[in-house]
């Protein structure tokens, strides 16, 4: 089969993502805790309200997703069933009975109310609304208002593995309906046959499967709860079997065929900053020192740090996927979640020249040497931030310049960390002298089930692109750049460890004999891991997700940082710096000691 370009593979990989290349978020009118973009915000086209069938009438914000706050995977589609209306009546339900167009502008969202097919809802207004949806689901929410809450009770829940959330209002529930699946839902009025089917639905599926009541006034203050105490909490979409982008609710492949556990949609955490602690800083249309043009960032900066000595809080650079947006590594790769936590700073620059974000906004790529400038400026803007512990991360292509960036500039990094990283940039890997590169510790995470069947490095892969083809075309036999080998080679020759040929028998992913091969849990998947070290200790671990694809999954992160955690770089001489765990973990025991001991003795 033809072989891909490394332009020709960008292209590819969009296309493979096709329901995101043109529909990845950026800025509109959000809320007060997003501070004002910097730079010239374009303006959005309220689309208003369409017909778009005799049952069917929308309302949208925006002509061009990207011109919203956030990302497309985690802007709320509301999906209304009220009984029969007309266009008027769907406006007054909306606009004043709701009083929810406030949260549909603020998120750059859109509402579909729908009438019934026939007299009454029934399993065909079902199927209805899954070819309204159609394929990506990702946070469908769904309002049942009288029959409207019969029919969600009733039918919708007998297939409500792709619906977010859903909020009801009165109906009525039979006795022997039966959810499908776990489903957040907001009952205001509901019936004890009901709460109690809701609450048997989501027990002992976590914190995001929740079943709230209440006994709310009016519709708008029951919307008002709903959003509060469930919408606003979470999203759902597939990323075990394959790609959201590339499922069909029906679960079928590229060729017809249904695909084993592709009904199987994951609850995800919607990342609220205000009660994480985190400033969302948007950074549109500004320059970087020594770059000409303009560039655009968005940063995550958690109050408690500006409170922080200077010197002391570490920086992770967080890299989109090839022609997304940067919205996607804010709201799904976990960062912005463990930023609160660990008072860390995030920064998701534009680093990719021409995406539809650069063009809709008019700006630039940093590509690696801007994204390096962008470092000493937010350095210079956040004094706190502590230049000895940089790290580098990225889903897919922004994995692929991670891998680069942290053997051409080991002086600033102290660890990477692809995701999903293919080796799109091998070329310019190969031309790097590494016997003058410091060494630089590398964790690279990917899906067993990856699109572009990264792992195992042998080819073998039969999911992904060969799983959606039932077999007829494999992306790692079209694109060499989907082969990572070199790429860990490289990493071993930096790290002064042995070169080995690959061996599958070694390790079933990776060909490579690593020390402490074993399985762990990480979030709600499995993942088998390993590592090779030097004389300093670890600085190569490899690791395999059981049942994830092409895409970020949150639970990653805290595992990337606690990697990262062990490492910083002398920035006067580049060495790295390698740093025990355990010691540490006793050094703050022995401190906490010492100051409750100081701390009694003081009377404090």
């Amino acid at each position: 089969m033809k072989k891909i370009s490394r332009r020709n593979f960008l292209h590819a990989s969009a296309l493979a993502g096709a329901a995101l290349v043109s529909s990845l978020a950026a800025p509109a009118a959000f809320a007060e805790e997003t501070p004002a973009a910097a730079g010239v915000q374009p303006i959005a086209r309220d689309l208003g309200w369409k017909t778009v069938s005799d049952t069917v009438y929308s309302y949208s914000v925006l002509d061009n997703v990207l011109l919203a706050h956030r990302s497309d995977v985690v802007i709320p589609t509301y999906y209304i069933f009220a009984g029969r209306k007309n266009q008027q009546e769907a406006v007054d339900l909306v606009e004043n009975q709701l009083q929810m167009m406030g949260n549909v502008n603020e998120w750059g969202g859109s509402v579909y109310v729908i009438s019934p097919i026939g007299d009454r809802y029934t399993e065909a207004d079902v199927q209805a609304l899954k070819d309204l949806v159609a394929r990506a689901a990702k946070n469908v929410k769904v309002i049942g208002i009288d029959e409207g809450a019969t029919f969600v009770n009733n039918e919708l829940s007998r297939q409500c593995y792709f619906v977010a959330g859903v909020m009801t209002w009165g109906g009525e529930m039979s006795a022997d309906a039966q959810l499908s699946d776990c489903l957040p839902a907001y009952l205001s009025n509901a019936g004890s046959t009901a709460k109690a089917a809701y609450r048997a639905a989501n027990r002992g599926h976590g914190p995001l499967a929740v079943t709230v009541t209440g006994s709310d006034a009016n519709l708008a203050e029951a919307f008002r709860n709903a959003w509060d105490k469930v919408f606003s909490r979470n999203y759902r979409m597939h990323n075990s079997v394959t790609e959201f982008y590339n499922l069909p609710l029906d679960g079928r492949n590229f060729n017809g065929t249904v695909m084993e556990g592709a009904f199987d949609y994951d609850l995800c955490p919607l990342p609220q900053f205000d009660r994480l602690g985190v400033s969302y800083n948007e950074v549109i249309g500004q320059p970087v020192t020594g770059m000409p043009g303009s560039y655009a960032w968005y940063e995550i900066v958690p109050y408690s740090v500006l409170e922080k000595e200077d010197g002391t809080v570490p920086l992770v650079v967080t890299m989109h996927g090839n022609y997304n947006d940067l919205h996607l590594q804010i709201d799904t790769s976990g960062w912005t979640e463990l930023a609160g936590k660990e008072d860390i700073i995030v920064v998701s620059p534009e680093w990719q020249e021409g995406t539809d974000f650069a063009r809709t906004y008019g700006v630039n790529g940093l590509e690696s040497e801007g994204v390096v400038a962008l470092v000493g400026d937010l350095a210079q803007k956040y004094p706190q931030i502590d230049r000895s512990r940089v790290y580098v991360t990225g889903l897919s292509a922004g994995g692929a310049h991670s891998f680069y960036m942290g053997l051409a500039y080991s002086n600033v990094f102290a660890a990477a960390a692809p995701i999903s990283g293919v080796n799109a940039m091998d070329d310019e890997i190969a031309q790097l002298d590494l016997s003058q590169i410091h060494e630089i510790p590398l964790l690279y995470i990917c899906g067993d089930h990856d699109y572009f069947q990264m792992i195992p490095v042998d080819g073998s892969s039969p999911y992904g692109m060969s799983l959606l083809t039932d077999g007829q075309v494999s992306m790692w036999a079209d694109d060499p750049h989907t082969h990572i080998w070199s790429a860990i080679q490289a990493y071993r020759t930096v790290n002064g460890l042995p070169l080995t040929e690959m061996d599958m028998t070694a390790n079933p992913y990776y060909g490579i004999a690593l020390d402490d091969q074993r399985w762990v849990t990480l979030g709600d998947k499995e993942m088998y891991t390993g590592t090779l070290s030097n004389d300093k200790g670890v600085m190569i671990e490899l690791a395999a997700v059981k049942d994830l694809a092409h895409w970020n999954y949150a639970p990653e992160a805290e595992y990337v940082y606690d990697f990262f955690k062990n490492y910083s770089r002398d920035l006067e001489t580049g060495e790295l710096m390698v740093h025990d765990p355990t010691i540490l973990e006793q050094f703050a025991d022995w401190y906490g000691d010492v100051a409750d001991d100081l701390s009694t003795r003081l009377g404090l």
